[in-house]
């Protein structure tokens, strides 16, 4: 097994569990939750396949609404992000870039940061859409958008910067 894989699977298996067991029953001041679980997305290769990104963005939503009890809203907006990933990273990335490169900070540097960014906001406004119907109606649920958004963005920041570095290599 080709070890990108073999960290996205891990990783998605922790993720998930800390999403559900930690940060969901979490609200910072009763308005933010964050969701760090779209960081996944960040850890398949640049030339994952594009049919494979949307079932993979399904099985992990899948299992968050599954563990969690929620009624498949993290499945949808997980799908969203895993499917909008691929034409994201096709903006952000040079033709010299190797398929089996990771997005992550080490091989696109600000793009990297750009791109988890989007792939958080087209999550969360997905999430919250589906979740409070609209988001200029009810104040606390555009309150709680922006301040979840804000924590899941700074969270996966550093996330991207744990994963995105290289460890020194011993001579």
């Amino acid at each position: 097994m080709n070890s990108s894989y073999l960290r996205f699977v891990l990783m998605s298996l922790l993720l998930i569990a800390v999403q559900v067991w930690v940060l969901s029953p979490v609200e910072l001041f009763r308005v933010a939750t964050p969701f760090v679980y779209p960081f996944v997305l960040m850890l398949l290769p640049i030339g994952a396949n594009r049919s494979l990104l949307p079932i993979l963005g399904f099985a992990i939503g899948g299992a968050i609404d599954v563990l969690g009890l929620t009624p498949g809203i993290h499945a949808a907006a997980m799908t969203l992000a895993a499917f909008v990933r691929y034409p994201l990273l096709q903006a952000l990335t040079d033709r010299e870039t190797p398929p089996s490169a990771l997005p992550l900070y080490g091989t696109l540097r600000s793009g990297a940061i750009i791109l988890m960014s989007l792939l958080l906001l087209i999550h969360h406004l997905a999430l919250y859409l589906l979740v409070g119907a609209t988001l200029h109606r009810d104040p606390y649920v555009l309150l709680s958008f922006a301040a979840g958004y804000g924590l899941s963005w700074l969270i996966g920041l550093i996330l991207l910067f744990f994963f995105g570095t290289e460890p020194p290599h011993r001579s």
